[in-house]
């Protein structure tokens, strides 16, 4: 924008048409009063709080966290259905419980996610399961594996040692994160990634 038509915008006749948008008039030698220039700048407040009202309200962080948890439940679902699947099973016969523990760990080709949770059968039995999915899982070939644990279990993680040391791992191995010592990346303090669940 040139400086004349700059100087138009700021010294020209002002007015709000019906859409309420903002216009200026072209005739640059028009002269504006103080009193003309007030009803412009009030004009112009009364649009921008207008404009402003209309904006979303951000979530409270109650909501942002039943949102995070709601996330993390179906990813555990999704891990459930892959495991009742890959053994002829019906996934009626389990009910997702709890999440005790999650963490993110790097591995050689992605980030993966490992989780505990536990699990009810139809006998009521309740089973402690681990699942290793990759970042963002939202289908089953995204789940790496999903196991339940024995009481004996304790597979090594070098990304759970250091983050989540209560998370328990299967001995037999099958997940792919974690296998190596590594520098994992930052992770800011709010992520969605760096929430444990005790």
């Amino acid at each position: 924008m040139s400086s004349a038509s700059a100087t138009s915008c700021v010294y020209g006749e002002f007015w709000i048409n019906d859409f309420a948008g903002l216009h200026t008039s072209d005739d640059s030698t028009s002269s504006t009063s103080s009193k003309e220039f007030q009803e412009f700048q009030d004009a112009w407040l009364a649009c921008a709080k207008r404009q402003m009202s209309l904006r979303p309200t951000s979530p409270s962080d109650e909501e942002l966290m039943k949102r995070k948890q709601e996330r993390y439940r179906k990813t555990l679902v999704i891990a459930l259905n892959t495991y009742a699947k890959r053994n002829n099973m019906q996934i009626t016969d389990f009910e997702l419980v709890e999440e005790k523990e999650r963490n993110l760990v790097s591995g050689m080709v992605a980030g993966y996610v490992h989780s505990n949770f536990v699990v009810k059968g139809v006998d009521g039995r309740l089973t402690l399961f681990f699942a290793e999915m990759e970042h963002d899982c939202f289908q089953e070939e995204q789940v790496v594996l999903c196991t339940p644990l024995e009481d004996k279990d304790a597979g090594c993680c070098f990304g759970c040692n250091k983050r989540a040391k209560k998370l328990r791992h299967p001995t037999c191995g099958g997940y792919l994160g974690g296998l190596e010592d590594v520098p994992f990346p930052d992770v800011e303090e709010d992520s969605d990634d760096e929430c444990f669940i005790d």
